[in-house]
């Protein structure tokens, strides 16, 4: 009798769990749903890959050739690319693993894949990466520009342990992904190279008109910027358009970000003549997270 209470307790202590799990699941359903609508709002898909370990080379092998089976060939790329170049990347290995058992690892098939092979596989490919994630801002492996620039890899990421790859809603995904153009994914990757448009730009700013106070208003209250001169300049470069005004804004807070609460994050923002400086560079990864990722 004792054994069989134990067991009816044991069930029921069960049962919570299992609600979990199912609401866990009902929970990923839904915000894949919510994401897929996010990104259609901008004219993009998911496209989903296997989420088997290997879910960032996948999703890199369906972006560059419409193949997530070559996940194996990215994944080699990878991780020659750090070995060669060690001395950048050894000093970002985690938890005291030597340097060739952490290479060794990397390139066994299923390994998660961290920010440090987003990295090397922007480098390695000659591609900025776009990462998309539900409700928030997007984040970029920026470390080209000028026409390297004008291809860059979209993914999108999950719950914090998965990578798909992104894609134009009319894409046929019959083989590269198609181009994608944001207009903020064109200014984030032109920051480092506006010298050379500079002229161009200021021609181009004797004929913009200064923007209406409720635009100056509207941005100013989406991002938090005290700095109503930036947020001016900011939608002059975007063409008065407010909804990627206060998108590239955020998006670059979080970029550039200040270990001093009291300074206002927008003092990066420099006006200088008609270009939008940051203290970005190239040749940098903006993490946006801690955990690895299938």
């Amino acid at each position: 009798m004792a054994g069989k209470k134990k067991a009816a307790v044991a069930s029921k202590q069960r049962k919570p769990k299992q609600r979990d799990a199912q609401a866990k699941k009902v929970g990923k359903k839904a915000d894949m749903s919510e994401f897929r609508a996010q990104l259609n709002s901008i004219g993009l898909k998911i496209v989903e890959v296997t989420a088997d370990g290997n879910c960032f080379f996948r999703a890199m092998g369906d972006q560059l050739e419409g193949d997530e089976e070559q996940h194996m060939k990215y994944r080699e790329m990878v991780v020659q690319y750090i070995v060669q170049h060690r001395e950048e990347f050894e000093p970002f290995i985690e938890d005291e693993v030597p340097f060739d058992e952490y290479c060794a690892s990397m390139m066994k098939d299923g390994t998660w894949a961290g920010n440090m092979e987003l990295q090397a596989a922007s480098l390695v490919t000659s591609r900025n990466i776009c990462i998309h994630m539900l409700n928030s801002p997007r984040w970029y492996i920026n470390n080209f520009s000028g026409r390297e620039a004008s291809n860059m890899v979209h993914l999108s990421y999950h719950h914090g342990e998965h990578y798909n790859s992104v894609r134009l809603t009319d894409d046929p995904c019959q083989g590269p992904a198609m181009p994608v153009i944001i207009k903020t994914d064109a200014n984030v990757a032109s920051t480092s190279n506006n010298a050379q448009t500079k002229a161009k730009d200021q021609k181009k700013s004797l004929n913009r008109s200064t923007y209406d106070d409720i635009s100056v208003k509207r941005v100013m209250a989406g991002t938090g910027c005290s700095d109503a001169g930036v947020a001016e300049h900011v939608l002059g470069e975007l063409d008065g358009d407010v909804e990627a005004a206060i998108e590239y804004m955020i998006a670059e807070r979080f970029t550039v970000g200040s270990d001093n609460v009291d300074i206002d994050p927008y003092i990066d923002f420099a006006c200088n003549g008609d270009e939008l400086s940051t203290s970005q560079n190239g040749y940098q990864i903006n993490e946006h997270k801690e955990d690895e990722s299938c």
